[in-house]
């Protein structure tokens, strides 16, 4: 390998991952939407990609698998959390090729029904591909940590369901 090989390699990595970690960034923005969540969310994955529920709280090996089931899952979260922001941090990405993988840290603050807010977090451990020269999510698994009521904390309410 040349020096440039090795220079245009190492920029290959640089590059993807800072795409990478857009594709969550827009991730954090479509899920945060008033309207067309699930238009948006879905553009981010390959059209076999999955979204999963993983650990004891949410909806365990509860998964939405291709770009028609992300718009359905997400455009349901319009009416049942109409506000949300999500803040994603502790990024880990490795490469190798056009196949990726990347873990992170969420929090949410997010209204339920309309009339209860809450706090939620949780981590992300992702697969990402590489298609026609763009990095999209192949695999979500999203595990969540504790869904709580805002004034009661985590500590008293662990896990609150939220169908």
């Amino acid at each position: 390998m040349t020096d440039l090989d090795q220079v245009l390699a190492r920029l290959d990595v640089l590059e993807s991952k800072e795409a990478i970690e857009q594709v969550m960034v827009a991730y954090m923005a479509a899920t945060d939407r008033e309207s067309e969540k699930g238009k948006h969310v879905a553009e981010l994955f390959t059209e076999d990609g999955r979204w999963q529920s993983v650990g004891p709280h949410g909806n365990p090996d509860w998964a939405a698998v291709g770009h028609e089931a992300l718009e359905r899952k997400f455009d349901r979260n319009v009416e049942r959390m109409p506000f949300s922001a999500h803040y994603v941090t502790n990024g880990a990405v490795t490469l190798d090729g056009d196949t990726a993988h990347g873990r992170w840290m969420y929090f949410q603050a997010c209204t339920y029904r309309g009339t209860e807010p809450l706090w939620i977090a949780g981590a992300y451990d992702n697969d990402f591909r590489r298609v026609d020269g763009r990095w999209l999510l192949s695999h979500m698994r999203v595990r969540n940590f504790f869904t709580t009521p805002f004034d009661q904390g985590w500590v008293e309410v662990n896990h609150m369901e939220t169908p």
